[in-house]
């Protein structure tokens, strides 16, 4: 082997072992996911005010405690989503119209 190919084989071997340590002490939290930080608990009251979120018409008073996600059907058949919580006080976004007579049984 001529020195010159030594030499180069030395240069390559050695860039080899600088890419495989570099790659071994990479810390890996660097890529890893973060987890998203936890909210504050939620404080809790004696009853909740469930409003529409863009008309603020009031549509019930809960004595239990609502969280974002939950689900209700007003006295007009009309079901909402919790969306936002401020104190005790819901907001409701509309979902659809429900027919109650596709659930009624004959006789």
């Amino acid at each position: 082997m001529s020195r010159r190919s030594v030499t180069k084989l030395a240069s390559l071997l050695a860039l080899v072992a600088i890419v495989i340590i570099g790659v071994y002490y990479v810390p890996f939290t660097m890529f890893s996911v973060q987890p998203k930080p936890e909210q504050a608990p939620q404080k809790i009251y004696d009853y909740y005010i469930i409003v529409e979120e863009d008309t603020k018409e009031v549509l019930m008073y809960v004595p239990i405690t609502v969280n974002v996600g939950d689900e209700l059907v007003s006295d007009q058949n009309k079901r909402y989503k919790i969306v936002k919580i401020e104190e005790n006080q819901a907001y409701a976004r509309f979902v659809e119209d429900l027919n109650l007579e596709l659930y009624k049984k004959d006789g």
